[in-house]
Parts: structure tokens; sequence; C-alpha cells
């Protein structure tokens, strides 16, 4: 089942421009900065193995991002993509409409789409049985050996989807989860107007890369969503050019919007505020919950998929896209985010290996977060809030 692309024309929930340069040069004058609840997260909820069952069941059951509409922009195009442990793929039909499919082959189960690419028609490798688009069977070879083949019946096995503001977004893939209210969990992806304007100003996938890391998916998540670590992690990429510690911090639903400056910003002061845009003058991190971040940059933008895979592993793919003006003198064998942001993420990558494995040592029952990381408050707290729910569901 597919549901029409979304494109909601309301007033976004976030903070405006102006509204974010008025609030960072404030933070700027008197040296603070968004604040919210600190939140202390035990350390038992990484390491135990039942308490990560129950968050990939939930996981599976929720909707989430699976991949950008700029990976399949044309008819025929199509990519792959296992989330939450389900192989899946998403094609661009004849009708321009994104469909999402579980990635196996009706005869025997062999995964009909490996890596990216396009194609008239979705042809299995193994024994040449042939799927139209939309999923259809068009064509089973030597079919008089499958007298009792109904092909009506035996189309790809699509998973609901939706198309929301440059992002494909799935529903649940346990169907019929008793435990999760899947619609009202998607309405909290089902309107891009947070992130509408930046996704779409970049339409051009540019590069695709995927690499297990050996941790725990939360702290993937958590690495995010802070800047009290610029200075101390960042001292050579990202600190000269940014603020440490100095953020603002937005929610929408279950989502966060996390703002980090540049110092480019203050020049800003010196024009008027009816000029006033924040274009190459912040990043916004955007977590999409439970797993997805799209990140802004000046040329690029970066959307980040954390799947669990178990208690210490989780796979980590990154999708850049680049605005229309920088793909043009992009090389696309050469990532174009293999500079400062690469060398920041190698540094971001460290403290997170190094924090799980401060996890296992049995130092600290919990896991500190101050007033300054609020947006990993409010992640966990959602979190927890939706495993509530699920159990009180099951009682």
């Amino acid at each position: 089942m597919i549901l029409a692309r979304m494109s909601s024309p309301t007033k976004s929930v976030l903070a405006d421009d102006v509204e974010i340069v008025r609030r960072v040069l404030a933070h700027i004058d008197a040296g603070t900065t968004d604040e919210g609840e600190g939140w202390r997260e035990p350390v038992e909820n990484y390491l135990n193995p039942i308490r990560f069952a129950e968050e990939f069941g939930l996981l599976r059951a929720m909707p989430s991002a699976l991949v950008p509409a700029a990976a399949i922009p044309n008819p025929g195009d199509h990519v792959e993509r296992t989330a939450f442990g389900v192989p899946l793929f998403a094609v661009r039909g004849r009708d321009r409409r994104a469909r999402v499919f579980r990635n196996a082959c009706r005869h025997r189960g062999f995964a009909l789409v490996e890596g990216a690419g396009c194609a008239h028609a979705l042809v299995c490798r193994y024994h040449g049985w042939t799927y139209r688009l939309d999923g259809s069977l068009s064509h089973v070879p030597h079919a008089d050996a499958f007298p009792d083949l109904d092909t009506s019946t035996r189309g790809l096995v699509e998973v609901v989807s939706r198309e929301v503001d440059g992002l494909i977004v799935i529903g649940s893939l346990d169907a019929g989860h008793p435990d999760v209210p899947a619609d009202e969990a998607m309405v909290a992806l089902s309107d891009g107007t947070a992130w509408r304007d930046k996704l779409l100003a970049a339409p051009r996938l540019v590069y695709t890369q995927s690499t297990v890391r050996a941790m725990n998916w939360k702290v993937l998540v958590e690495q995010f969503l802070e800047g009290y670590h610029i200075r101390s992690t960042h001292s050579e990429t990202f600190f000269p050019l940014q603020y440490d510690d100095l953020n603002v911090v937005e929610s929408f639903g279950p989502n966060s919007r996390i703002t980090f400056p540049y110092r480019n910003i203050e020049r800003l002061r010196e024009r008027s505020e009816a000029t006033w845009t924040t274009d190459a003058r912040v990043t916004y991190v955007y977590h999409l919950f439970p797993n997805v971040m799209l990140a802004t940059f000046p040329d690029l933008v970066l959307m980040v998929v954390i799947d669990p895979m178990d208690i210490d592993r989780t796979r980590v793919t990154i999708y850049t896209m680049a605005k229309p003006e920088a793909a043009q003198r992009l090389d696309p064998a050469t990532n174009p985010a293999n500079t400062l942001l690469a060398r920041g993420g190698v540094e971001d990558n460290d403290m997170s290996e190094g924090v799980q494995r401060g996890l296992h040592t049995g130092a600290n029952p919990f896991v500190e977060f101050g007033r300054h990381e609020s947006a990993i408050g409010h992640f966990h707290q959602t979190l927890d809030g939706w495993l509530a729910r699920s159990a009180a569901r099951r009682a």
C-alpha cells in the first residue's frame, strides 16, 4: 500500500531564520546556551539483551525514514537497505510514485535488488522471474511448470510508505503489531514542514557510505544531539568555525532540531533583520525519531541512518545530497564530505567508541546528561515512553 506524497503548506513549528539568529546572538552576548532538564540513563539500558530486544521490536513496529527521495529521482531507479533486520528496497514507478517492497523474489526468496540501479523491470538473477516497477509479477520462465500459480497474487510484498518532502518514510514492518499505534506514530513523520526547505534545496544524491560501528545504537544517536563537546573533541576541526556549548534546541513531537551556529553569524549584527538568513551560518541537525539524522551544511545535506544490529553493533548509512550548483563541481567517485566533515566524524566516532567501552567497565550505574544536553534527554524520554506504552498494552 502506498499513501500519497505528503507536502504540507502549513507553517513550520520551528523558529524561522530571524528568530534563530536572535537567539544565537543573545547567547553569544550572555555566554549562555539553551537549557532543559538533565537526564540520567541507566547503563543497564545499553547492555541488557532483554532491553535491546524490546527496543528492536518497538523500532520494527514504528514508522521511520528509509532513504532520501533523491536516491530514486527517476522512473526505474531503485535502492535497497536493510531496516531493523528486514531487507527492503524502494523503487520509483513509471507513474513517478515511490514504492517500498520487501526485498525477496516470490519464487525462492532471492534478493531482487542489490545496491542501487535503474531498470525498466525488476528481474531476479536466480531464475528470471520478472516484476513490473509497481511490484506486479509480469513473467515467469517456463510458466507451465507452475500450474497452480496465480500471478495476480504473487507480486512483490509491499510495505506501507509515504514520500514526505524529500524522504521515503515507511510504516510498521510488523504488520498488526499490537503494541504500537502505528498511525499515531506516523503523524510525526508525515509533515515535512520542519525540514522541507533544507532537504529539498539539495536534491542530488552524490555519495552513499555504509559502515558497521562497534557500539550501541543509542550511543550513536547521542553524539549528534549536543554541542557541549565541540571544544574538547573538535579542537582543530569544528571549534575554529563554531562555538563550544552554544546551541538552540527545539522539539517537534518526538523529533528534535539542534542548531550549531558558525562564528560568521556575528556578521549579521551589522545588517538589517530583513536580510538575515542562517544559510552557511549554522548547521541544523534534525533528529527524526527514532533513528535518522538530517544534517545541513553550506553545500550539502547528510541523511544519517542508524540501524541497530545487536547490543553493541550498529550499521550507519550516510546519504550525501548536494545543492545543484555544488553537485556540478563534485567528483562522483569521491566522497564530497571527505574533508573537514569526515575528520569531525572520525573524532565523534572515536568518542562514541570510548563511551561504549566505558559502559562495560562497571564504573557508572548511569550515564549523566546535563541541562545543556537536553535533546538527548528528550530522545531517551520519548523512547522510554513508547516502551512503557507497549508494555502496558501487553499487560
